[in-house]
């Protein structure tokens, strides 16, 4: 939303705390003081005088009726622990893209208020965010769920404004900021510090490019509970078919991992090396795989980057930047290898955002991008088959400087 959209926020607030008597509900930001100097301000403004008193120091607006509004910040740890014993019949919250999404689905499990006539009140999580590149955009903006509403609210919209207001900003604003803050475009959110750029991304869509024999394998194994096991299979540059679970045992991971390599003869497989992944190497390595295990936190041989991961969606981008790459019709996909950041060191290197830096703007790990990031760094270490070719004896333990393993079975090798 934009425009007026924390007066519609305390309108609301206001709406349901006077219609059902006994509710209760919590309005907050990030930022206590933030909330304090904005949000609280106006929502006095839309309360009637004399229906409520105000405790400063409790933080709570009660009203006649038995109502109550209580407002917090949420990047204390005491607000959030308070959080967790609550029963409320509502939550508002105030530039949501400040907010986690864990703290957002906290406050859904705290939804569950009686009121004194025994009844529960109409039940509603009301988010209020200029467009924002994060979690909210998945969940209410391209999401199908059908309790999932986008309200859209414009400068124009806003009454309380000045009338030349939208105006004089678009005489100041670049195109992108009119786009976002004055039009409310949800559409191009990506930053000038994006790895990969959105346009690119979808214009490789589908894309048709030449389908090199190079059959390969990206994974990217789960590490926490709600993150994905994600196994890519491509040819060269292209991705062919996704295979995407939730957690599941190493067994069945390496199973599922082996029965796409036989099922596309895929000739390499390059496996996140990291944390559980580390498990499904050595368990692939005992039954003769091609695998290259990759660690991302490895050193680069490349001086422009400060580790490997880097390096591999810097490789990535010139894939995409010159249209030699080609993506199934995924949006969760589109969306995750369009938000990945970077930035520059004091000593000019280009390091990544970390992955859970990615999982806290996102609300969800982009496994989907790093198993096809994976794909790519595969694709790229591999001759075509017409000119693959064989030794006779070799080190099977063979390291190189890139953070990976050569570990082939009967001595081959795969050519670069």
């Amino acid at each position: 939303m934009g425009g007026g959209k924390t007066r519609w926020l305390c309108e609301e607030a206001k709406d349901l705390s006077m219609r059902y008597p006994g509710n209760r509900g919590v309005m907050c930001r990030w930022h206590l003081a933030d909330f304090k100097n904005s949000t609280l301000k106006t929502l006095i403004e839309c309360l009637p005088p004399g229906i409520y008193e105000h405790n400063l120091a409790d933080h709570t607006i009660k009203f006649l009726n038995g109502s109550e509004i209580i407002y917090m910040g949420m990047d204390e740890e005491g607000n959030v622990s308070k959080l967790k014993s609550m029963e409320i019949g509502f939550f508002c919250i105030d530039e949501a893209s400040e907010i986690p999404k864990d703290t957002f689905l906290l406050f859904q499990s705290r939804l569950r208020k009686k009121m004194s006539n025994g009844q529960f009140p109409p039940f509603y999580g009301l988010l209020a965010s200029n467009p924002e590149d994060c979690w909210l955009k998945d969940d209410f903006v391209t999401s199908a769920d059908a309790d999932f509403k986008f309200v859209p609210s414009l400068p124009r919209d806003n009454p309380y404004l000045p009338s030349d207001y939208e105006k004089r900003l678009r005489k100041t604003y670049p195109d992108d900021w009119v786009k976002r803050f004055l039009e409310g475009s949800w559409d191009d959110l990506s930053a000038g510090d994006s790895v990969l750029q959105l346009d690119w991304v979808r214009a490789a869509v589908n894309r048709e490019i030449v389908e090199e024999e190079k059959r390969s394998i990206g994974a990217d194994i789960a590490r926490y509970g709600d993150d994905e096991i994600v196994i890519d299979y491509g040819k060269g540059n292209k991705l062919v078919e996704q295979d995407i679970s939730g957690k599941q045992s190493l067994m069945e991971t390496v199973g599922k991992i082996v029965h796409m390599r036989k099922k596309f003869k895929a000739r390499m497989l390059a496996i996140d090396d990291v944390g559980m992944g580390g498990g499904v190497t050595d368990r692939l390595r005992e039954q003769g795989e091609y695998v290259l295990a990759v660690n991302g936190g490895s050193v680069s041989t490349d001086e422009m980057f400060v580790n490997l991961k880097t390096e591999m969606w810097w490789h990535a981008r010139d894939l995409f930047s010159t249209g030699k790459v080609s993506i199934i019709n995924d949006p969760v996909l589109i969306r995750q290898l369009g938000a990945c950041k970077h930035e520059y060191r004091s000593n000019g290197k280009i390091v990544l955002e970390t992955k859970d830096e990615i999982k806290k703007r996102l609300g969800r790990s982009p496994d989907r991008a790093d198993a096809f990031i994976l794909m790519l760094w595969a694709a790229k270490h591999m001759r075509d088959e017409a000119r693959d070719y064989k030794r006779g004896t070799q080190d099977l333990n063979m390291t190189n400087p890139y953070g990976w393993n050569y570990h082939l079975p009967d001595g081959q090798l795969i050519g670069r």
